[in-house]
């Protein structure tokens, strides 16, 4: 063997490269509302990206008054970006009811859509349905 590297027949090395340039660019476009929960496992054990991203309207940033806000909860199976990840929207701030459904709908319908693609342009849709 020319390296020390084991690559699984799978494929599961090419995933994990891509989840975790993903990551990486999601971290530079979100910064401060961005959160890798991976780093708060007690046990650093090797798993697919699940993190939080604080949505709120576009141009506002961080250090903004923001009367409306919802974290996207997003957990990645080992074969992601080919399976989508599970989404889940949780500690909503200033979105009614409806809103809120029709932001979930649309987030399933967008990750089931990009299943597949590696996304360049993660932020382009992020804030186009969150309005109060």
């Amino acid at each position: 063997r020319m390296s020390g590297q084991v690559t699984p027949a799978d494929g599961t090395d090419d995933y994990t490269v891509q989840q975790e340039n993903e990551l990486e660019a999601l971290a530079s476009i979100f910064v401060d509302d961005f959160q890798d929960l991976r780093n708060k496992d007690p046990w650093k054990v090797k798993r697919p990206p699940e993190v939080y991203l604080c949505l709120r309207p576009n141009g506002l940033n961080n250090g903004q008054e923001c009367y409306v806000t919802v974290d996207l909860h997003v957990k990645c199976p080992p074969t992601y970006p080919d399976a989508p990840p599970e989404l889940e929207l949780v500690n909503p701030k200033g979105l009614s009811n409806e809103n809120l459904q029709n932001l979930k709908s649309e987030v399933g319908q967008l990750a089931a859509q990009r299943c597949g693609e590696v996304r360049r342009d993660a932020n382009a849709d992020t804030n186009t349905s969150v309005r109060s």
